[in-house]
């Protein structure tokens, strides 16, 4: 598959997975206060979130941005990928938070190995450029980039 089709075949399989064509793009007037940009934005309905991303196929990496509420005051967000199932066992997680002394958003890395062990932990692919950022709103957003590892970008969808 060549990179420019793995790239389509990535944003269709956001697109067609996460959201019905009824609902409508409310994520695409969301700002951010670096103004980031990204090529696509898709709402979560279900999840009350939306997801921001640019998948650069040359260099397979996923830039994204993961706007979510907390339940609760004090609460997290998580955005998580799954490269071998489709469970949450396996998953690789980025957690966003306020830290509770200084008041400033946080984003660490959890392997979810099993739903008894959740600990901060490395992720088994690379990422950088972690941030987080609290808004007016309530919401927190989780700013990530992701290398897409060979077999995933081959396969042209990401299980999250």
């Amino acid at each position: 598959m060549s990179p420019s089709s793995a790239a389509a075949f990535l944003r269709f399989t956001f697109w067609t997975l996460l959201i019905s064509p009824a609902v409508s793009l409310t994520c695409s007037t969301q700002k951010f206060n670096k103004n980031q940009v990204f090529s696509t934005c898709i709402d979560l309905p279900s999840l009350s979130s939306y997801l921001h991303f640019t998948y650069d196929s040359p260099i397979a990496t996923l830039s994204v941005a993961f706007v979510a509420t907390p339940p609760k005051s004090g609460g997290w967000i998580a955005w998580a990928i799954n490269p071998k199932a489709t469970g949450m066992v396996g998953s690789q997680a980025l957690v966003a938070y306020k830290n509770s002394t200084t008041g400033v958003p946080v984003v660490r890395t959890y392997d979810i190995s099993s739903y008894s062990s959740i600990v901060p932990k490395d992720l088994s692919f690379a990422v950088w450029d972690k941030t987080a950022e609290s808004r007016s709103d309530g919401s927190l957003v989780i700013f990530a980039k992701i290398k897409v590892t060979e077999d995933l970008a081959a396969s042209g969808k990401i299980n999250q």
